[in-house]
């Protein structure tokens, strides 16, 4: 029998009085149990078909997708509103997720990071547009044709437009040599990546990269003489009450107690292992702590606080525009409501966060597994359904009327990498033909829009400039989206 097969029947042995399930779940404040329910209850797709939304639950996510363990916590105007944990952080020994487990944060930390840089920007210590290799020490941006009219600053670095390469740094074993800040950018042994360098013209284009992080990391330990542990435990995790929040390598002994083991897909644990882009990716956290920062974050906005940012700085990180300064931000000329956001994955564990800058509140979701991004986005569509928010809506559709002629013109094989999609009509209906031949009736509910309505797959259909259909886009129920080409 296989390893995996047995944790999960551990898993199911642990949890006899919730049938098929695995999970088992902590309520911190009594009073939003039905709020709690409400969402952890009514997991909808990204979009469906009238009538047809197929609800699930959080448990019942969570067996399908073998995940081991989830823990959120949600805000709501400047408090921590309520805290629910599932399942376990470790699997063999039993150990239930509690609100106080730590997972690591992955690229959470990059919020983190940024925000304590911008800080030294707001103390006169760094500048946001000057070349940041006039205050690196030791090491410097190397000089390149791409660097010839254009500079790296720390502004783009935040922003991932600094001409760095997107590759995610090496891990270690707490046995092996662990390389510096320095060593890493260099390339130079223990590390075991290329040395950093641009790759493309600063400012150019917004290229999400982990090394561009690293730097930022060695410019704040640089001007501050100070490590980064210290600089961020003074300026993020001692202002926002994070006491469960470290970036240490390794974790530090009275945090290791409450430590998550990550999983893959297939519920095998990962070895614990060292991160050393710490400012990329090495946070070890709780949700109820990085909820607690975001509410500071809101509060240095609307209250004017000023606890890790002015209200002017607060203002350009959330201004409407794609550049990034440490968030990711969701909003149109429709609303005025803005919703900031980052996702977070490193091996073993998968992470978000998402707040609404109007209504001022937000949710943290940490899970210790490679397959949480799915149930994650369910369970923010849920909290935005919730609480009436603009973004992160379902989308709803009506069937459409749409005659074989029509029909027709969306026949035929698409193919994407080594998948093949094939479309055919059959009975006055456009069918989609699975690998094994068996086939599933789409409804139609646009002109070029058809949804598969036993998992809510939608397929949209688009056209060349010469208006001829030449891809198809497949959506899944949780939103992640796959571009085909017609053969």
């Amino acid at each position: 029998m296989k390893k995996s097969l047995l944790i999960a029947l551990i898993i199911l042995s642990a949890c006899k009085e919730k049938k098929k399930t695995v999970t088992t779940s902590t309520d911190v404040n009594k009073d939003s149990i039905a709020q709690i329910e409400r969402i952890e209850k009514n997991l909808v797709p990204v979009h469906y078909l009238k009538g047809l939304e197929h609800k699930k639950s959080i448990p019942q996510l969570m067996q399908e997708d073998n995940i081991a363990g989830v823990s959120i916590a949600f805000f709501d105007n400047g408090k921590i509103s309520w805290q629910k944990t599932y399942g376990y952080s470790n699997l063999s020994d039993s150990i239930k997720v509690t609100p106080n487990t730590i997972f690591n944060g992955a690229s959470l930390s990059k919020p983190v990071a940024a925000l304590a840089a911008l800080n030294l920007v707001e103390k006169g210590v760094l500048s946001l547009n000057d070349d940041v290799n006039k205050y690196l020490k030791g090491w410097k941006v190397p000089d390149n044709k791409f660097t010839e009219q254009e500079k790296v600053t720390l502004k783009r670095l935040i922003g991932h437009s600094a001409g760095f390469e997107r590759y995610v740094q090496s891990s270690y074993f707490p046995n092996e040599e662990f390389p510096t800040i320095t060593q890493m950018l260099t390339g130079e042994k223990p590390s075991v990546d290329p040395p950093v360098s641009v790759v493309y013209v600063p400012g150019q284009k917004q290229v999400y990269s982990n090394p561009g992080y690293s730097v930022i990391e060695k410019l704040m330990e640089d001007v501050t003489d100070k490590a980064f542990d210290d600089i961020i435990n003074e300026l993020i995790f001692e202002p926002c009450d994070m006491n469960n929040s470290s970036f240490e390598q390794p974790v530090p002994i009275y945090l290791s107690k409450q430590m998550a083991t990550g999983y893959t897909n297939d519920l095998e644990p990962y070895p614990y292992k060292l991160f050393p882009y710490k400012a990329a990716g090495g946070i070890w956290t709780t949700p109820t702590d990085l909820a607690s920062f975001l509410v500071t974050v809101l509060e240095d906005h609307h209250a004017s606080a000023n606890t890790i940012l002015s209200k002017k700085m607060m203002d350009s990180v959330f201004a409407k525009t794609s550049e990034r300064l440490g968030f990711a931000k969701i909003y149109n000329d429709k609303s005025t409501d803005l919703l900031f956001e980052h996702w977070g994955s490193n091996s073993g564990f998968t992470c978000y966060m998402v707040s609404s800058l109007n209504h001022k509140q937000g949710v943290v979701i940490m899970t210790n597994s490679d397959n949480g991004m799915s149930l994650m986005s369910y369970i923010a569509r849920a909290v935005a359904v919730a609480n009436n928010w603009d973004f992160l809506q379902p989308k709803i559709y009506d069937r459409l009327l749409m005659n074989e002629v029509e029909m027709n013109k969306f026949k035929g094989k698409f193919k994407g990498g080594e998948e093949i999609l094939e479309f055919e009509v059959i009975e006055e209906e456009l069918n989609f033909l699975n690998e094994t031949g068996n086939s599933s009736k789409l409804v139609p509910v646009a002109e070029n829009k058809f949804i598969q309505t036993n998992n809510n797959t939608l397929y949209e259909f688009l056209k060349n400039k010469q208006g001829e259909i030449k891809y198809v886009r497949m959506t899944k129920a949780d939103g992640y989206n796959s571009d085909y080409r017609k053969q």
